[in-house]
């Protein structure tokens, strides 16, 4: 959803400008459920009686070669288009969930756009191979390109190693890599993540499901149940946790205006916790929390990016 004013001037037949300034609204970056580092690109096809539309996508996504693209063009115009969005742009897919913000121009032309911005975290989490991390760090970036490159880390201490999860690359192909420190083999590392311990000591069993883990980060999956049922209830996040006791507890967030965040959460001993953020401008938040055991606060907090 868009919402801004968009300008043309110059010659209406090429050579013009279009500018302005457009606000974007709530927006999903999926990633794809193929698996990661998966290409579902057929090359190599030859396409016969191919309408014009099909062809001019195509040329769009830069799937033909050059010579064909410039068949049929229409004028071109520069571009100089100012897009943001502070808040509500979701990356959803294959246990990533992750909410972004930021900004990005659109440059060059109509026949070569120039996309260039980023989009940083607000808040997110991965889940993986059965675990809960938290994402310390992530962004999207566009990089002269309309193809998304995003960067997620999520970091977690197990076994006396720091292991980092990091996922790479264009968001149509996007690469998944585990470090650690001390260094290790990735199987070392996921098999550190998964039992807590080294990969010598692994039971036949425990091997068989590190396998079948390594499996599915290559395999294909959806976005589960919960996303499923965070979109039939409408909500902007769906969240089911678990403390250090094992009690679970079900989060539900939602955006009530372009400046009021809410999120509900349920515990099961029947403690529920509402938090109110309003974002008074740029960097500077108010968050109020009110607790049914009593508990509550308020407070102003103002960050900054480096």
């Amino acid at each position: 959803t868009l919402n801004g004013t968009v300008r043309v001037s110059g010659a209406l037949f090429g050579g013009g400008l279009i500018s302005g300034n457009v606000a974007l609204g709530r927006t999903e970056v999926r990633v794809p459920s193929a698996g990661f580092g998966a290409n579902p690109v057929l090359r190599d096809l030859s396409h016969v009686h191919e309408p014009a539309a099909v062809h001019e996508t195509r040329a769009r996504a830069s799937l033909i070669e050059e010579q064909d693209q410039d068949a049929g063009r229409g004028p071109s115009y520069d571009l100089d288009l100012a897009i943001n969005a502070p808040e509500r742009i979701f990356v959803r897919g294959r246990g990533l969930d992750a909410e972004m913000g930021g900004s990005l121009r659109i440059g060059g032309s109509t026949d070569n756009v120039v996309p260039s911005g980023r989009f940083s975290l607000i808040r997110g989490r991965l889940d993986l191979l059965g675990k809960r991390f938290t994402i310390d760090e992530g962004m999207i970036e566009l990089q002269g390109a309309l193809t998304p490159y995003i960067h997620f880390a999520a970091r977690s201490e197990s076994g006396g190693i720091t292991a980092t999860i990091v996922i790479e690359g264009e968001a149509s192909a996007p690469e998944i890599h585990f470090l650690s420190s001390p260094e290790l083999p990735e199987e070392e590392v996921i098999a550190r993540l998964l039992f807590g311990r080294d990969l010598g000591s692994l039971s036949p069993l425990q091997a068989a499901q590190l396998a079948s883990a390594v499996a599915q980060l290559a395999g294909k999956g959806g976005e589960g149940i919960v996303g499923r049922l965070r979109g039939s209830f409408g909500l902007d996040d769906l969240d089911v946790t678990a403390d250090e006791s094992g009690s679970a507890a079900v989060r539900a967030g939602k955006y009530l205006s372009e400046k009021v965040y809410t999120d509900l959460t349920i515990g099961a001993e029947g403690k529920t916790e509402i938090n109110l953020n309003l974002d008074i401008r740029p960097g500077v938040t108010a968050r109020g929390t009110l607790g049914s055991d009593g508990n509550s606060g308020i407070g102003v907090y103002y960050e900054r990016d480096y």
